[in-house]
């Protein structure tokens, strides 16, 4: 009955509501501190965990079978093997370009980061606490849409609807910003949800998936420092 309920919520009821609250946003929200922002990111995902936790136990659910794969499967070990080339090859690339950008290219870069509505860190403190959140988010959300969705409905519907029906409600669920952002949603939610479905094994789409958000730490954190200190010399 609990897997039943939160596959509902899953494929149902969160998208829908996340979707009302990007088309229908409150106005003049006050902020919140990146700290309670971090908790308000997690704590849906850590009780969506628990009712898993205890409707896995009634199914009989192992956690081999909502994707842990322990020990590693071959495909499992490709997987993780592709996620480190990926998140280097990003990374390489990525200071690359940034070397070659002048400085007015750059400080254009980093507003535009700054200005975003994502809560990057901006202290150690901050930071330490957006790792944590980041990693367990993104993991929660693995395993939810593509380790349990994927088991629940299976046997079901068969695999190419399971696998249709979790990347939709998992795109849907990031809103709606524009036609752009949402196709992109949706078609990425179908690259994870496909890479799954050929590998059982969640470790390296898990690696992926935090990687890159905090692949972004470090230039938001320079971005920040700088930013600091251009306000100070404005100010003497």
């Amino acid at each position: 009955m609990l897997n039943i309920l939160l596959a509902t919520y899953l494929l149902i009821i969160g998208p829908s509501l996340n979707m009302w609250r990007s088309l229908y946003p409150k106005k003049d929200k006050p902020p919140r501190a990146q700290m309670l922002r971090y908790w308000s990111m997690s704590w849906p995902v850590l009780v969506m965990l628990g009712v898993l936790l205890i409707g896995s136990w009634q199914a009989g659910y192992t956690v081999r079978d909502i994707g842990f794969d322990m020990p590693l499967s071959n495909a499992g070990a490709w997987g993780l093997g592709f996620s480190a080339l990926l998140l280097g090859g990003l990374f390489v690339a990525g200071s690359i370009i940034e070397h070659r950008y002048t400085a007015e290219t750059r400080a254009k870069n980093e507003r535009k980061l700054l200005d975003s509505p994502f809560p990057w860190p901006h202290t150690a403190a901050e930071t330490a606490a957006f790792v944590v959140s980041m990693t367990l988010m993104t993991a929660g959300w693995e395993v939810l849409y593509r380790g349990f969705i994927l088991l629940f409905l299976t046997s079901c519907v068969g695999l190419p609807i399971a696998v249709t029906v979790s990347a939709f409600a998992y795109g849907i669920g990031h809103g709606y910003q524009s036609a752009k952002q949402l196709t992109a949603s949706i078609a990425s939610a179908f690259v994870f949800t496909i890479a799954y479905a050929s590998t059982n094994s969640l470790w390296w789409l898990i690696v992926i998936h935090a990687g890159l958000p905090l692949s972004v730490v470090p230039a938001a954190l320079r971005a920040y420092r700088r930013n600091k200190i251009e306000i100070l010399n404005t100010a003497i």
